[in-house]
Formats: C-alpha cells, sequence, structure tokens
C-alpha cells in the first residue's frame, strides 16, 4: 500500500514538473481566483447581513427593548427603573422613548399654498441617554443635534424632510431644511409649531421616517411625567441577549414586555435570509466552475499522456495508483489555489476594502470573514478539485491496455 503511494507521488511529482509551465501556472491562478472569488462571495454577503444588523441595533432597537405591560400603554417610573438597568454587568447605556404618531406639515412659503403633509412617528429623547445607545447623532447631514433644554426644535430623518437623496420622495415633506418651520398635530390632538433643528440619515429606511424631539417636550404634549413607551438597552456585546433578560427579570422586571432586537427585525429578516439563499447559490456555482476546471485540465493531461498510462498499466502499475496520482495533482494545484488565495484576500483585497467599504443604501458594507467561511471554502475547493481530477483519470485508467498504448 505505501509502496504505491510512493509511485503515486513520484508520477505526479514527474507530471507537473515535465508538463507545460505555461499550463501550470495558469491552472494555479484559475484556482486561486476561483478560492477569492468563494470567499469575496460569502465575506461580502455576510457584510451586508452584518450591516443591517448593526443599522438596526445602532439606530432603533439597541440590544433589548422593554415595553409596557399588557394592557398598558406606557412604562410608569421610569427612571427608577433605568437605574436598575444601568446597574447590570455589560449594559451600556439605556434610553427612554415616548412614541406618539403625528401629522407633520410644511408651507415653504408661508402662503397657504403647496402645502405638504404626511403622518409619521415622534419619539422624545433624553439627550445624554440616547448619545450611549444609538449613533443617530453622528449621521447629521444639515444643522445640529438637539439639546437638553429645546423645546421648540426637532430633528427630522431624511425620508420625512425630502431631499438629501430620500429613497421615498414623493412621500416626504418635499425638501425642508435645517431652520425651517414646521407644524405637527399629534394623534392626541395637540399642534406644534417646531423648527427644524437638524436633518439626519443614518442609511437604515425605517429609522429615516421617524422624528424626535426632547423628553421635556414630549411630556408637555402628552401631560405625562417619568414614563416611556419603551426603554432601548444596549450591550457590550451582540448576542447573548438572553442572559441580560433574565438578569431583568431578577430585577423585577416581571410584568414588562422585554425582547432582543432579532424580533423586531420582521421584513429585514427576510432580507438577509435573501443574501444567504444567493450567498449559497453564488457559491455552488464557484465551485462547480473550480471542479469543471480541474475536470478539464485533468482530462486533457489524461488524453495526451494515454499510452503512458497503458504501458504503465503494462509493467505492472494498479490503476488505482495511477489514478491517485492525478487525484494528487488536483489536489497540489487546489492547494496552492487556497495557499495564494489566502494570501491575496488578507494582504490585499480584506485590508483595501476596511479602509474603503462599499456604500450600500443599507449603509457601509466591508467584508466580513469568519473562520467557518475560510474553512468552508478552503474543504469545498480541495474537494470540488479531487472529485473534478478522479473522474476523467478513473475514466482514462479503466481504458485497456490495448487501448491505450495503440490508441484504438
Amino acid at each position: 500500500m505505501f509502496d504505491n503511494i510512493k509511485i503515486s507521488i513520484f508520477l505526479a511529482y514527474k507530471s507537473i514538473t515535465r508538463g507545460n509551465k505555461g499550463t501550470l501556472f495558469l491552472t494555479i491562478f484559475i484556482m486561486t481566483l476561483a478560492f477569492v472569488n468563494l470567499i469575496f462571495i460569502s465575506s461580502i454577503f455576510q457584510g451586508m447581513v452584518l450591516a443591517v444588523n448593526e443599522q438596526s441595533i445602532d439606530t432603533l432597537y439597541a440590544n433589548i427593548v422593554i415595553e409596557p405591560e399588557k394592557d398598558e400603554s406606557y412604562i410608569k417610573q421610569v427612571k427608577a427603573k433605568q437605574s436598575l438597568i444601568n446597574s447590570i454587568p455589560g449594559v451600556l447605556g439605556n434610553s427612554a422613548h415616548y412614541i406618539i404618531g403625528a401629522l407633520f406639515s410644511y408651507d415653504e412659503y408661508s402662503d397657504g399654498k403647496d402645502v405638504r403633509s404626511g403622518s409619521w412617528l415622534v419619539k422624545s429623547i433624553n439627550v445624554a441617554d440616547e448619545k450611549q445607545v444609538t449613533n443617530i447623532h453622528q449621521t447629521l447631514l444639515s444643522g445640529e443635534y438637539l439639546e437638553k433644554n429645546d423645546r421648540d426644535k426637532i430633528i427630522l430623518g431624511n425620508e420625512i424632510s425630502g431631499g438629501y437623496d430620500a429613497v421615498l420622495e414623493h412621500q416626504s415633506l418635499g425638501g425642508v431644511k435645517a431652520g425651517d418651520d414646521i407644524k405637527i398635530i399629534y394623534s392626541n390632538g395637540i399642534q406644534r409649531k417646531y423648527t427644524v433643528k437638524g436633518i439626519f440619515k443614518t442609511k437604515m429606511p425605517i429609522a429615516d421616517m421617524i422624528a424626535f424631539v426632547t423628553e421635556k417636550e414630549m411630556e408637555s404634549v402628552l401631560g405625562l411625567h417619568n414614563g416611556a413607551s419603551e426603554i432601548i438597552i444596549k450591550t457590550k456585546q451582540t448576542g447573548g441577549e438572553d442572559k441580560y433578560i433574565k438578569e431583568l427579570k431578577k430585577i423585577g422586571f416581571n410584568k414588562e414586555e422585554i425582547r432582543a432586537w432579532p424580533e423586531y427585525m420582521g421584513m429585514m429578516m427576510s432580507v438577509t435570509e435573501s443574501f444567504n439563499m444567493i450567498e449559497f447559490i453564488l457559491v455552488m456555482i464557484g465551485l462547480s466552475v473550480a471542479a469543471v476546471t480541474i475536470f478539464i485540465v485533468i482530462f486533457v493531461s489524461v488524453v495526451n499522456r494515454r499510452r503512458q498510462i497503458g504501458i504503465l498499466k503494462a509493467i505492472g502499475i494498479e490503476e488505482q495508483t495511477i489514478v491517485f496520482s492525478y487525484v494528487l495533482q488536483a489536489l497540489f494545484y487546489a492547494v496552492w489555489g487556497v495557499g495564494l488565495g489566502l494570501m491575496l484576500m488578507f494582504f490585499l483585497i480584506i485590508p483595501y476594502f476596511i479602509k474603503y467599504p462599499f456604500d450600500f443604501p443599507i449603509g457601509y458594507v466591508s467584508l466580513s470573514v469568519t473562520q467557518f467561511d475560510l474553512v468552508l471554502s478552503s474543504a469545498g475547493l480541495i474537494i470540488s478539485s479531487v472529485v473534478g481530477g478522479f473522474i476523467p483519470s478513473w475514466r482514462g485508467a479503466r481504458e485497456s491496455i490495448l487501448n491505450a498504448i495503440w490508441g484504438s
């Protein structure tokens, strides 16, 4: 057995070293590109999924959302509860929001003509708390963020203001700018006039269709104090939110509704599942291309060495030894492709896209490479190459000695 393996290695070595050098380098180059393609496809789709998740956490839900208990509209005694939440190890901060629907109207020339209007949500924020939990204050396109004591100021997402490359421009207010005045009628009938202090764009469409006012202003609108429609909680790490939910229940949050951020993703989860399906299809195509490439290379080699294979069999070399020698050749191409592909990815492609990420509508997307993807792509390329090398060599080695030698 060991002797047969040594013979296979010897035959593979001679075939590679005495073969056409151009074909050798071209095959390795193709396998390198095939491997890079596999990793690139996996990492870009993983990066897109990661971007969607990060945007949802950083702009809307944080890691955990606490909502009022059933049959209640608001969480009560919020300040005390916020202090309890912050006492849990691993919690970076929390922010309480009042949330209410409102009708917005904008009269650009204050003449009662061409008034644009629409209905959106308004959230209240405690400015200091909000900055610890979301990154909306870092996404301003125009104007300034709210300050603690602002009462007649509001900030708008670009999907409300219009302009600033809004996706739903036709449903927006048609081009509100920082410094403009808008009127709002809240769903409880209270009317307010606000000066737009800032316009933000998070690239998360749901977040960009929200307006923000200060907590004091919203409490005056609702006639409430020390309450909230929700409390969102930011933790040190994404993942493992269940343990924080258990801690929250231990310290007294037994009646409130507590959920982790994935439960709010809804349609976005369908989008990420679609990304995963597309990724799987493209990876399968990439592996098939690699297998076909090796198949062709080995097939051509077997055809060109048909007489040599016949002679080897005539002198007593077993069929499986010959087949294994060609499988080793295929393995050689795949291993070199994986090695060079890894070098290309980690020393050139990944650093480039970390510095210059894709600017997608869902956010800035870089490449997200996991160890699992590396192992899976490497194993997939090697296995597909081995299969691609085995089939033509097995068929060639089965040919009779006379037919192989005399070509009949």
